[in-house]
């Protein structure tokens, strides 16, 4: 694997690309022994402010240490690169000025998150101790396969369907030592008040519909993010240029407030 065809395969930004391949190509070496450095610390160490410095080991953490770990498991080129797309999403989010959330890629770099269609999956070991688990039909500590959703398509509930089956058939075949019986998912999404300000046919309660809600609570900070971009000190200051924004706004305005839900969904119901 070069690391230029991944470049192209994820389609980097082409000026980031080019400025991105010229700083690997002048010191390979150095940006080698970086991508060892993440390795043993688990992409924790500060040895990168420079966002493109954090670009540069990803995509050649990705090429020399992750994509072998692909070959070995005999899973796809396909399903490798449309992984890998979303260090594209998040130096897009980052106005292609290099990768910022170096943090969360790191779980697709150590083959820990792999992308299967409209959804994003990750093995998960369910120990948050902030969860209340007299409500769960597992005990903390527990497997289970996290549900991401990666921003940039429509949340069509055909699409996260197909999703959802071919991750069951995914884990069984690659990874079928790894045990688990429950996706879980957090997110706004699934935040049991959307009702009161979305469409009933809307694509997020349609896909609100595909877990068994286990409880909500009150945390605006994801939904503003995701909504908005970013918060406003005064809530007329929202901006309006979809629907949802307007009907979240008006929402708000009038007292409403807007969280996360916890779902999850048995393996054996897909």
């Amino acid at each position: 694997m070069d690391i230029k065809l991944l470049a192209d395969k994820i389609n980097l930004n082409s000026e980031l690309k080019n400025k991105v391949l010229s700083l690997v190509e002048k010191d390979r070496a150095k940006f080698i022994s970086l991508c060892e450095k993440a390795k043993k610390d688990n992409f924790k160490s500060s040895f990168a402010k420079n966002d493109m410095i954090k670009l540069a080991v990803a995509l050649l953490y990705s090429v020399e240490f992750t994509y072998p770990k692909y070959k070995n498991a005999n899973i796809s080129d396909e399903i490798y690169f449309d992984t890998m797309k979303d260090i594209t999403v998040w130096c897009e989010n980052n106005g292609n000025k290099g990768l910022k959330n170096l943090p969360w890629i790191k779980n697709h770099l150590n083959f820990e998150l792999f992308r299967l269609g409209r959804l994003q999956f990750q093995f998960f070991k369910c120990n948050n101790k902030l969860l209340d688990y007299s409500l769960f039909p597992f005990e903390c500590g527990e497997n289970v396969i996290y549900v991401h959703i990666p921003q940039g398509e429509k949340l069509v509930y055909a699409d996260c369907v197909n999703s959802l089956k071919n991750a069951k058939s995914f884990f069984d075949k690659y990874f079928p030592d790894y045990d688990f019986d429950y996706f879980f998912c957090e997110s706004w999404l699934l935040y049991g008040e959307n009702w009161q300000f979305m469409d009933s046919s809307s694509n997020i309660l349609q896909f609100s519909t595909l877990f068994d809600l286990i409880y909500s609570y009150d945390d605006d900070r994801q939904a503003i993010e995701r909504i908005f971009g970013k918060r406003q000190l005064i809530k007329s200051k929202y901006q309006e240029k979809t629907a949802l924004q307007r009907s979240a706004k008006h929402f708000m305005q009038n007292g409403g407030k807007m969280g996360e839900g916890i779902g999850i969904l048995f393996k054996g119901d897909i």
